[in-house]
């Protein structure tokens, strides 16, 4: 038969010693067929016995490490007898949370120690275990032998160990996990009942307020409307005594004080005429459309001029000034006072001149409104827009201080943005930022 020589085999050198496997090597007697056979044996006998020796060994050491694993657990794991139910091994986080020592946990069922509420339910879902291999419960009351309440995690197995059947129960504790749950879902609760109390409460005051200011905006205009009537006597009364009494019955110094009063009821005249147009724009409806802003304009410069602006005031216009989203009762109340304040606000000896043009971006139209006016200092680009502010005496330029408040309103009610470029002797310039229509 073939020599061999030891270490020619791997699987024969990783598990038989070399003293167990003596083959011949060239130039000794070759062994006949009954010893070699005889030999064979006596190896294959080693060979199970090494291989035996090899998996006890594994198997030792998977208990070791499952045995590690198992105490040293920060779940609570129980083992139960499957046939019984009674607790087999319980390991040490397990007794720590219950408070029973581990001999006196062993025999008892689930039920006994609090885990289910009654032997009833603990041998029904013993039963499901059974048939399903497997139970889970999210949310289980637990009660330690010293009588506290706890709330764990449950999952239990049922699997083969070896041809053996095991329970195996795994419990966590998660008290503390459903205290901070409570404690969260109680403060969102709490938030949320605040919450819809202040939402009712300021809707509640909304709508107060909101009468408050309908009953003023209706008082104001009531009151303005009547106030012009008796202004209009005024006026027209003081005009008859200047017409047929001056220099008949009436001396200067008497027409002179005609005429004053003639002057100072125009002036609450167009005052009371100022803040009507400020209460209508605070109560008109105002739905959005498309205006042609162009043809606007065009028609506001006109009446501006047969309403008889300076005839020497030069307004341009730069191209055609494209459609836009608004409305156009608000709009022509902007235009109007811009043209107005730019026509006005001049220097003595100055011929007025107006550019109004557009710049389009991004779905959007600026409007401009440039004068060559007195200008406007820095400090006063937030004031201008107040209700009743003036920065020039009356003498030097007539105003209510009301103009620019309605362009602000207005622009306000149709979500669109108003700005101001200006300084002091250099004219101004007036903007409104609108979507193009």
């Amino acid at each position: 038969m073939k020599d061999l020589k030891w270490g020619t085999h791997p699987t024969v050198n990783s598990i038989i010693p070399q003293c167990a496997f003596p083959f011949y090597s060239n130039g000794m007697k070759t062994l006949n067929m009954k010893s070699w056979l005889g030999l064979t044996g006596q190896v294959d006998g080693r060979r199970r016995g090494v291989v035996d020796l090899i998996a006890r060994g594994s198997m030792r050491a998977s208990e070791v490490r499952y045995r590690r694993l198992f105490e040293a657990a920060r779940d609570g794991i129980l083992i139960l007898d499957p046939s019984t139910g009674q607790i087999t091994d319980a390991n040490p986080f397990m007794t720590e949370l219950l408070g029973y020592q581990h001999e006196e946990l062993l025999g008892k069922e689930l039920w006994e120690i609090g885990l289910l509420k009654d032997e009833k339910a603990s041998q029904a879902s013993f039963r499901e275990l059974q048939t399903s291999h497997f139970i889970r419960y999210e949310d289980l009351p637990l009660q330690t032998k010293a009588g506290q309440s706890r709330e764990v995690e449950f999952v239990s197995n049922l699997y083969d160990e070896d041809g053996l059947e095991v329970i195996q129960c795994n419990i966590r504790d998660i008290t503390e996990r459903k205290r901070g749950e409570r404690e969260l879902q109680a403060a969102k609760d709490a938030i949320s009942r605040h919450a819809s109390q202040l939402e009712t409460l300021v809707n509640e005051r909304t709508a107060e307020l909101r009468e408050t200011v309908n009953e003023l905006e209706a008082f104001s205009y009531s009151l303005s409307h009547d106030m012009r009537a008796p202004l209009r006597a005024m006026q027209g009364y003081a005009n008859i005594l200047t017409a047929g009494y001056t220099g008949k019955r009436l001396d200067a110094t008497a027409a002179d004080y005609l005429q004053r009063i003639s002057r100072a009821a125009m002036r609450l005249d167009h005052l009371i005429q100022d803040v009507l147009s400020y209460t209508k724009v605070l109560r008109v409806d105002a739905p959005m459309a498309r205006v042609n802003l162009d043809r606007l304009t065009r028609d506001l410069i006109e009446a501006q001029s047969t309403a008889g602006q300076p005839g020497a005031a030069e307004i341009l216009i730069e191209g055609s000034l494209p459609p836009v989203l608004g409305n156009e009762a608000l709009l022509t109340q902007c235009i109007s006072n811009l043209l107005s304040n730019a026509l006005k606000f001049v220097s003595p000896g100055t011929i007025p001149r107006v550019r109004i043009r557009a710049e389009t971006a991004d779905g959007q139209v600026r409007v401009w409104f440039e004068d060559n006016g007195i200008g406007i200092a820095p400090e006063n680009h937030v004031r201008i827009f107040r209700m009743f502010e003036r920065i020039h005496p009356d003498s030097q330029y007539e105003g209510t201080g009301i103009g620019l408040t309605i362009v602000r309103k207005a622009v306000e009610r149709m979500g669109a943005q108003l700005g101001l470029q200006s300084d002091l002797g250099k004219g101004s310039g007036f903007w409104i930022l609108l979507t193009k229509g």
